[in-house]
């Protein structure tokens, strides 16, 4: 397990989303062990993350597609406790192609639904894809605030 003094040690010396890598580089591997150890604050930090990864990888369909669209809400919710205004709305607007904006948290339940919905969701995710790419919220900045304001959650 890591400690905040290596938390802290990374804000200290780095910035913006080599700061962001390195703290996930810290919770990520608790979280494919034993997400429950992770506090709301470093949970929201890998789910944001992790969610990153996957639109930048392979849009919003991959997103949906693999096992991080569980999270689909959570990671809602973390966008906007960081006080994502931006990047929140693009992904309200992609999460709302599944009926009634609710995301199965079961990946076989959604890869049914996905089958289902697939052409409207193609037109609306790949217009998103763009939206998501050329954003300029400055997710980086928003990520390291959120960490320095709740420090003492991250253990």
């Amino acid at each position: 397990m890591f400690n905040v003094k290596k938390v802290k040690k990374i804000l200290q010396t780095k910035s913006g989303q080599d700061a962001i890598i390195g703290i996930d580089k810290l919770l990520y591997p608790v979280f494919l062990q034993n997400p429950e150890k992770l506090s709301n604050p470093e949970r929201d930090i890998v789910l944001i993350e992790e969610w990153e990864r996957e639109v930048n990888n392979g849009g919003f369909n991959q997103l949906f597609y693999n096992t991080t669209g569980n999270y689909s809400l959570e990671i809602l919710e973390a966008l906007k406790k960081i006080g994502s205004t931006g990047f929140s709305n693009i992904f309200e607007k992609a999460i709302s192609v599944f009926p009634e904006k609710d995301v199965p948290k079961d990946r076989d339940a959604r890869k049914k639904l996905l089958l289902k919905i697939e052409e409207k969701a193609e037109r609306v995710w790949e217009h998103l894809d763009q939206e998501f790419n050329k954003h300029d919220e400055d997710i980086y900045r928003l990520m390291v605030q959120y960490i320095n304001d709740n420090i003492a959650d991250f253990r």
